[in-house]
């Protein structure tokens, strides 16, 4: 085997020499390398980890919040559809009170119209008598010839007015 190994030129202590080395390398590798790199390969892997955890969380929470706003949005939406409406009914029960004042006001301008047309009738009624009167001295003055006392003109005037007013005047030829 020697002669192979130096045919080869292999040598032996070189190759042992260089295992030595080797294993002596690796340990120092070890030692002050390998422990430091892996230290920060891990925690590297640790911060990654930690950042999509982080990432995840943030993405439920954004999910949670989003459930929360359309929540939200859909109770505004419902309470202004609410307010609307109560608005409304508001709204129709005002004009029911307007148009029921409106037609109290109305009523009541038609029976002061009526009571004031009353007023004026019988007012007219009341000088027209006056002037009935006045005439109806006037020509039974003329008629009879003489003066009257008052009260003998007034039962007079009376009984004319009452005749007239009741429809019971007659001509003196009898016909109405």
């Amino acid at each position: 085997m020697d002669a192979i190994t130096k045919a080869l030129g292999i040598d032996p202590i070189l190759i042992l020499t260089q295992f030595i080395g080797f294993i002596v390398l690796l340990f120092l590798l070890n030692r002050f390398v390998f422990k430091k790199v892996f230290g920060i390969l891990d925690e590297r892997q640790n911060d990654i980890k930690r950042t999509y955890d982080q990432l995840d969380a943030d993405r439920v929470g954004m999910e949670t919040s989003r459930r929360e706003y359309e929540q939200r949005l859909a109770g505004i939406e419902a309470e202004a559809r609410e307010k609307i409406q109560a608005a409304v009914q508001e709204a129709q029960v005002l004009r029911g009170n307007l148009i029921a004042d409106a037609q109290k006001q109305a009523e009541t301008i038609l029976v002061q119209g009526r009571n004031e047309s009353e007023r004026e009738r019988q007012k007219v009624f009341l000088e027209m008598r006056q002037q009935i009167v006045a005439l109806a001295i006037g020509a039974a003055g003329k008629v009879v010839g003489e003066n009257l006392n008052d009260a003998r003109q007034n039962k007079l005037v009376d009984d004319f007015i009452t005749g007239v007013g009741g429809g019971s005047l007659r001509g003196s030829n009898g016909t109405k």
